[in-house]
């Protein structure tokens, strides 16, 4: 894995170093699961109090959104970890059932 792979931006407010570092982890995680070759952008942005996230999984074989809102962004993070998860999941049954 390369440190292009794996991108997070913060609008709006500036993590603790901590809290980047354990969306960092959880990002990691997600990528090993992602098909070979691809790419995770993560956006997450404070507006009015509340933190809107969208996450993005491309590569060749497809391409996987999500996004949500949440009060804390550490939950926030485990949304959108969980949503592109669950696509993934759905998307390997679909590819190995043939």
């Amino acid at each position: 894995m390369l440190a292009e792979d794996v991108k997070i931006r913060f609008s709006g407010f500036e993590p603790t170093q901590e809290l980047r570092s354990a969306i960092y982890v959880l990002l990691n995680q997600l990528y090993l699961k992602s098909p070979s070759r691809s790419f995770v952008k993560v956006t997450f942005t404070l507006t009015n109090g509340i933190f809107e996230g969208v996450i993005k999984v491309t590569s060749t074989a497809e391409n996987f959104v999500a996004k949500a809102t949440d009060a804390h962004v550490a939950n926030l993070s485990h949304k959108l970890v969980d949503a592109v998860h669950g696509q993934l999941e759905k998307w390997k049954s679909l590819r190995f059932d043939k």
